[in-house]
């Protein structure tokens, strides 16, 4: 059976997340084990990976970076806290979340998912909405017991934590990701690591529940689906011993009338001269219709599973068809999702190359204009210089001036 998969991104919270994906000492000596359960003896299971982008920072100072570039590039101090805005007509109050830098994912896996196929779905996330993982968790220690007297009931929960940088570095705005982007990355995620996509809570209306909740509330629904199957099992064990009863009634009954058949004949026979024989022979048919009794079940049942047989494989290619062509859609979906995602991005960096390009027309206009108002003014004055030369007098005074020669 596929196991699914899913992702749950929220705002990352910096004080706990180093502590509780790296397994830090004082996380593991606070943590309370009824409502989160790591077993010590598998912590070395666990991988981690870091981008060459966070480097050696903390993720604390990550953050206060990011503050730093996003109010170089932006001229504004980053907005964390949610903040209202009233409309001035209507009076009506609108909160705008604060900016979220960076966001955490839970990845649900797998027994055998690898780094490498969460660091490929990473890769498809900052392909198709330029969001940069960070950090990349991989846990195999947390899980539960079904009894927490019995070792053999532990059951795990294979996860993973993905930090992501929600900030676009060329322009110091975060990244805008609706209901369909979400939708998209949960499909992402399915693919990269080969696993049944879950569905959407857009389709079933549950929300999510924090890792704690969901714990208790997984043991509280694996209780009741073990006491729902106990009581199946019970009215069906009630029901095959009806059916034995039934069944051993039925030949008992059937027996006491081939007894009664063959003390009849007995009877007759001992008045007849060839009675031993007709016994003998009743005898015989008395053993061959238990055995054929015997039969019907095993006959019944061989029949069944011939019928079953046959409609399970017609089932199983028309499933295998839907599945099929179910995939297909879904991918030619993705891949419309992807370039239209695509394609807004490409838009927003064109229509900021043009303000850019404008800009840097505006300023050439500025210094051309410059430029022509200094020459006008260096032509004037060199035109006055002529004008003034020429009503000069000769050096030695005895010329008229220059310029009565040349209205000569």
């Amino acid at each position: 059976m596929t196991q699914m998969t899913s992702v749950h991104i929220k705002p990352c919270n910096i004080g706990q997340s180093e502590a509780h994906n790296q397994r830090t000492k004082a996380y593991l000596d606070h943590i309370d084990a009824e409502k989160l359960y790591i077993r010590k003896d598998l912590i070395p299971d666990n991988q981690s990976w870091t981008s060459e982008q966070q480097g050696d920072m903390t993720l604390q100072q990550y953050y206060d970076a990011i503050g730093r570039m996003v109010k170089e590039k932006t001229g504004r101090a980053m907005q964390t806290k949610e903040r209202e805005r009233v409309n001035k007509k209507t009076g009506k109050v609108t909160k705008i979340a604060g900016c979220t830098p960076l966001r955490e994912g839970v990845v649900v896996c797998k027994a055998d998912t690898t780094m490498e196929q969460l660091k490929h779905f990473a890769d498809l996330c900052r392909q198709s909405f330029g969001i940069t993982a960070i950090q990349i968790h991989l846990h195999r220690d947390e899980g539960h017991y079904l009894d927490p007297n019995d070792t053999s009931t532990w059951k795990p929960n294979y996860h993973a934590h993905i930090i992501w940088d929600w900030i676009n570095h060329e322009t110091g705005k975060s990244y805008k990701l609706d209901n369909e982007d979400i939708s998209l990355i949960q499909d992402m995620a399915a693919e990269a690591l080969e696993m049944e996509r879950g569905v959407s809570k857009l389709e079933t209306g549950k929300q999510h529940l924090e890792r704690n909740d969901y714990i208790v509330a997984k043991q509280k629904r694996e209780l009741d689906e073990s006491k729902k199957q106990a009581e199946k099992l019970a009215k069906e064990n009630e029901q095959k011993v009806l059916a034995c009863d039934k069944l051993d009634k039925e030949i008992h009954d059937k027996q006491v009338k081939t007894n009664r058949e063959n003390g009849s004949a007995i009877l007759s026979g001992l008045a007849h001269i060839a009675g031993k024989g007709r016994y003998a022979q009743l005898e015989t048919e008395n053993e061959i219709m238990k055995k054929q009794i015997a039969a019907i079940p095993q006959v019944v049942a061989q029949q069944v599973e011939t019928l079953t047989i046959t409609y399970k494989e017609e089932i199983t290619k028309e499933q295998k068809r839907a599945d099929f062509w179910l995939t297909e859609c879904n991918k030619q979906e993705r891949i419309y999702k992807g370039l239209i995602t695509e394609l807004k991005n490409r838009e927003e960096n064109l229509k900021q190359k043009l303000q850019l390009r404008d800009k840097i027309i505006a300023t050439m206009k500025a210094g051309l204009t410059e430029f022509l108002r200094g020459f006008t003014i260096i032509c004037q004055n060199a035109i006055n210089a002529v004008i003034d030369f020429a009503h000069g007098y000769c050096p030695i005074k005895v010329c008229k001036p220059l310029f009565s020669y040349l209205c000569i």
